[in-house]
């Protein structure tokens, strides 16, 4: 939390009794109209720094209108707390603000909660402890891409329900057709299965562990990786919400004090 105080004496020097009465409101007209510019920049710097950021992030930059609290006018600024399914945006937005590990989504929490069986009988966790599943945005890649060039949240809810369903990559040893449909043909796989020579000889290798989909066509099976599994990357706090808005808030407010109260 960053806290910006101003002395309106040290903004417009002595102060008579009639400025005096009106520094209250002055303020906190002011101070909304500085919240309200911070808000535009933040967006406008979401935009430059993030690669087509979907509208609920940036329009999770919120203030809180100014109020006059025991002779101080007080306003805040700051990232929307909520967010549908677990996702607020202060949470995934931190470590691009503060700097550390990416923001584990719902998705990614459920997928180590999701136990699948592999190939070769194993038991595992449909991803790893430590990891983070990357869409594969490519052409071919069978993912579907929304406009701001996300896996679409369809997708997602399909892997999820497919995971959980208890399909799994030893499907494939069974005889005749591979039981799977449309909307049950994701399947995770670790560096041990993609080993096992069913896997081994489909695939350009070595390739890697992820969440796949099976397509069948006839007798042809193809299988397409549409997620990766990967490290957890770390971010150095690239979006600098607190250096903008102290230096927004402060230019904002000074000018538009300074106007109100010396016209």
């Amino acid at each position: 939390m960053a806290t910006i105080t101003f002395d309106p004496q040290k903004l417009i020097g002595p102060l008579n009794e009639l400025v005096k009465v009106q520094i209250p409101e002055t303020s906190r007209a002011s101070l909304n109209e500085a919240l309200f510019a911070n808000r535009k920049r933040l967006q406008d710097e979401a935009n430059r720094v993030f690669d087509r950021p979907v509208p609920f992030t940036t329009n999770s930059f919120l203030y809180d209108k100014a109020e006059i609290k025991e002779k101080q006018v007080v306003g805040r600024a700051f990232v929307r707390d909520d967010g549908p399914k677990g996702n607020a945006p202060s949470r995934y937005l931190n470590p691009q603000i503060r700097g550390g590990p990416a923001y584990q989504t719902r998705f990614s929490r459920a997928l180590l909660n999701t136990v699948v069986t592999q190939i070769d009988g194993r038991q595992t966790q449909a991803k790893q402890r430590g990891t983070q599943m990357t869409p594969v945005l490519r052409q071919n890649s069978k993912v579907r891409i929304n406009r701001y060039g996300n896996m679409s949240q369809g997708q997602y809810t399909q892997i999820l329900s497919a995971l959980k369903g208890g399909k799994s990559s030893a499907d494939f040893l069974e005889a005749g057709a591979v039981p799977f449909n449309s909307a049950s043909n994701y399947f995770y796989l670790d560096r041990e299965a993609l080993d096992h020579p069913f896997f081994r000889n489909r695939f350009t290798y070595p390739s890697k562990p992820g969440i796949y989909k099976a397509e069948v066509r006839g007798k042809q099976q193809r299988f397409y990786r549409v997620m990766t599994e990967g490290r957890i990357p770390t971010y150095t706090g690239r979006f600098k919400f607190f250096d903008i808005s102290e230096q927004t808030i402060t230019k904002e407010f000074v000018q538009r004090f300074q106007r109100r109260i010396l016209r």
